[in-house]
């Protein structure tokens, strides 16, 4: 999947190699001027401890110090604006020459969905209140919704194929950003993208086998 495996490790490789080395040519970080208020679950646990408990029960600033999140209503304003993002960002990545840029707006698209996937993920099953819950369930599930739509869009595998299929162009990028570009191609051919419809076909019954 687009956002699984993959798309994580990828999230982890440019925080270590890959983002220095594409700050150098496109000059920007994956790191990116984005909002820390949507940092993984585990930015929470680095605040000091008096005001840990504060944070985690969301009575101050909301949950894990995301002011939307004062209330379960606020996973689906979390959800609609990553949506939107979303679509914008595929709307670049379909649009634009491939090249490091490419490899940024993957894993920005990646990231964009992953920061309430992942938080909702978490308070689905470990928040008391069950109002909170249930809004973290449904956030999951209209985030899953749209990666699996990201998996079987054709037009933004085509994006990526076009990067890898260039062999200039890869030999010119670094070996982590190679690595993450790979990483996401692989999550793409897992959902059968790259295969013909009476395979599609055959794929599908062989994972329904699993």
């Amino acid at each position: 999947m687009l956002l699984a495996a993959g798309a994580r490790y990828a999230r982890r490789l440019c925080g270590r190699g890959a983002a220095a080395a594409l700050q150098g040519r496109t000059g920007r970080s994956c790191a990116r001027d984005v909002s820390t208020s949507w940092s993984p679950v585990g930015a929470a646990f680095n605040v000091k401890p008096q005001s840990h408990l504060w944070n985690l029960l969301g009575e101050r600033r909301g949950l894990f110090g995301v002011p939307e999140l004062s209330t379960p209503e606020g996973f689906q304003v979390a959800q609609e604006e990553a949506l939107k993002k979303t679509e914008w960002l595929v709307e670049r990545a379909c649009s634009t020459p491939p090249g490091p840029q490419t490899v940024l707006i993957f894993d920005e698209l990646s990231d964009c969905l992953c920061r309430v996937a992942d938080l909702a993920d978490f308070v689905k099953i470990g928040h008391p209140d069950p109002a909170f819950r249930e809004a973290a369930q449904e956030a999951c599930r209209s985030i899953g919704t749209m990666v699996e739509k990201l998996n079987t869009n054709v037009e933004l595998y085509q994006s990526l194929q076009r990067l890898l299929g260039d062999k200039k162009l890869m030999e010119s990028l670094d070996a982590e950003t190679r690595r993450v570009a790979e990483l996401f191609m692989f999550d793409f051919e897992i959902s059968g993208i790259h295969l013909d419809e009476e395979k599609v076909i055959s794929h599908g019954l062989d994972g329904l086998a699993v």
